[in-house]
């Protein structure tokens, strides 16, 4: 028997404490800390930034003609002509049968050419056969501008007769422009005013750009014709009025 331990326990063992973390271990622990609230911050930022873009921006399903869209013609023709125009656009203006600089030059290259617009109107919509859908591309500088003018003129029932004016008075599209047009068609001045400077047709002229953009459209004018049953035809550029003639007749006699 030990002596020095009358219950004969065994020895007590004393377990080392851990040693206390140096200041560089410290400071290296702190640092990974903060990178792994850093990264976690910059994940949420990111997952909270699509999903902003995605409820700003869902998937855009295309359509040829919107239901806000001005058509002229008759609701019983069974042909679409749609159009993707810009009224500051010169070779629009030209299709319209308006800016005669460009009509001259489109005619040296082909003496044939007839703008293709007005020959539409009075060969097919004028007689029942076709409906003209004008959608807004707007590609130049104030031409969104121009382009929420013409809406506000169809809240009041005057969208194609301002239309027609923006188209012939091409070379003078201000604001100030605006304003007198809508004078000129008398319409309500301080309701079309407050619909201009409150952009409040601005989603529908950016969706008439999303719809063109998914439908192929990159430049001014583009038109489609046909309709859903019988699938549309492409036409880019200002071509000449025999060009939509053939199209057109194909469809009508489907």
């Amino acid at each position: 028997m030990d002596e020095g331990n009358p219950n004969n326990e065994p020895p007590k063992v004393e377990t080392p404490k851990p040693s206390e973390p140096t200041p560089e271990k410290k400071e290296i622990v702190i640092k990974k800390s903060r990178l792994l609230i850093i990264v976690a911050i910059i994940i949420i930022i990111g997952i909270a930034v699509s999903a902003y873009y995605l409820l700003k921006n869902p998937s855009h399903s295309a359509q040829y003609i919107a239901n806000y869209s001005p058509i002229l013609g008759s609701a019983d023709a069974t042909v679409n002509v749609i159009e993707f125009s810009d009224h500051e656009c010169q070779f629009c203006q030209a299709a319209e049968g308006v800016n005669q600089e460009v009509i001259a030059s489109l005619m040296q290259s082909d003496p044939s050419w007839q703008a293709p617009i007005p020959s539409i109107i009075d060969q097919y919509v004028n007689t029942g056969k076709v409906k003209l859908v004008f959608r807004d591309f707007p590609v130049h500088p104030t031409s969104g501008m121009v382009a929420l003018a013409a809406s506000c003129a169809k809240e009041q029932d005057k969208y194609w007769e301002y239309h027609q004016l923006l188209f012939e008075n091409y070379n003078a599209l201000s604001e100030t422009d605006m304003i007198r047009y809508a004078s000129d068609l008398n319409l309500n001045l301080t309701m079309f005013s407050q619909c201009l400077d409150s952009k409040k047709y601005e989603s529908e002229i950016e969706n008439d750009l999303a719809d063109g953009r998914s439908l192929g459209v990159s430049g001014t004018p583009t038109f489609f014709i046909g309709n859903d049953a019988v699938g549309y035809e492409k036409i880019v550029g200002a071509q000449s009025f025999s060009v939509f003639k053939q199209i057109i007749d194909s469809k009508i006699s489907i």
